[in-house]
């Protein structure tokens, strides 16, 4: 894979795709490549026959996730098909991140998963079944969204964005 980039003369360059980092979040891996993505796929392992994504916290005020150095980096995150809950606080704060690509397997939104990803302006939540508290709390640029039917919303996941669900 390669990335076109624009050089300031104008010149555009295509540079290949390279992984940054890659690490463990539950039972998925997941890997952040040069051209801002940051994908999720399922191990072997799995909780119940369900493939889950790891739940942050805040210890002593401080959020600590594994690919949070690279924060600013990150434009866009991809859930691979057979991954069922995004971990609560997973994306939290990511300030570049403009687009979120879930598979058909996402049933569940934990806590505060996007909060204040305040770049993001869409995103299909069409076969999500459950929304979380908070899960898009100040997602000011948010916009369109698109709902499954009978999904589960429950208080502030949309605070701080034109969502109406």
């Amino acid at each position: 894979n390669v990335v076109n980039r624009e050089l300031n003369d104008g010149i555009v360059v295509e540079e290949p795709v390279e992984v940054i980092a890659s690490g463990w979040s539950g039972y998925t891996t997941w890997e952040l490549t040069s051209d801002g993505t940051l994908t999720f796929v399922p191990t072997e392992q799995n909780l119940d026959g369900q493939t889950n994504m790891k739940n942050y916290w805040k210890v002593n005020g401080v959020l600590t996730l594994p690919w949070g150095e690279y924060a600013d980096q990150i434009t866009k995150v991809v859930i691979s098909e057979g991954i069922h809950d995004l971990g609560q606080m997973a994306f939290y704060e990511l300030p570049n991140l403009t687009e979120v690509e879930l598979a058909d397997s996402v049933v569940e939104i934990r806590n505060y998963a996007f909060k204040n990803c305040k770049n993001l302006t869409t995103i299909n939540l069409e076969v999500v079944e459950q929304i979380r508290e908070g899960a898009f709390y100040g997602c000011s640029a948010l916009e369109n969204v698109t709902f499954a039917e009978g999904v589960v919303v429950e208080d502030f996941a949309f605070s701080g964005t034109n969502v109406n669900p």
